[in-house]
């Protein structure tokens, strides 16, 4: 069931999908910090990934831009074409993030773009500002 996002009730379901253990167990424990939301579960690569948003159906999806089976833009492109009754909001995470790279990911739907530097603080907010849109 999808967590409320108006008026606070519930927390927001969150997906990690990185192909870099060390950086997605950072992802998950700034998911974990963060008191408006839980995490749904992770992924290790973009095919991984697709299967975990249908599965899981998360509210938001923290999605690595390059990874080497189905990088982040291939995998904004494969979700416009699921039919399913819900999308999440994708937020891509990258550790080189330029005005090129933000283009593209907005034209593919994501709601946004991370810099991997963020604090958790950041990322928290960044989660709890899209899944209010």
């Amino acid at each position: 069931m999808p967590a409320e996002r108006v008026g606070g009730h519930g927390p927001v379901s969150v997906l990690v999908v990185d192909d870099s253990r060390m950086f997605r167990r950072g992802m998950v424990r700034a998911v974990e910090f963060c008191a408006g939301l839980s995490l749904a579960g992770e992924a290790d690569g973009g095919t991984a990934a697709l299967e975990a948003i249908t599965r899981l159906q998360p509210d938001v999806v923290l999605l690595d831009l390059r990874m080497p089976d189905v990088d982040g833009l291939e995998v904004l492109a494969r979700l416009r074409g699921l039919e399913s009754a819900r999308t999440p909001q994708v937020l891509l995470v990258s550790a080189s993030l330029d005005e090129d790279v933000e283009r593209h990911a907005r034209a593919a739907g994501a709601a946004g773009c991370l810099s991997k530097a963020m604090s958790q603080a950041d990322i928290c907010a960044a989660v709890l500002d899209v899944a209010r849109q």
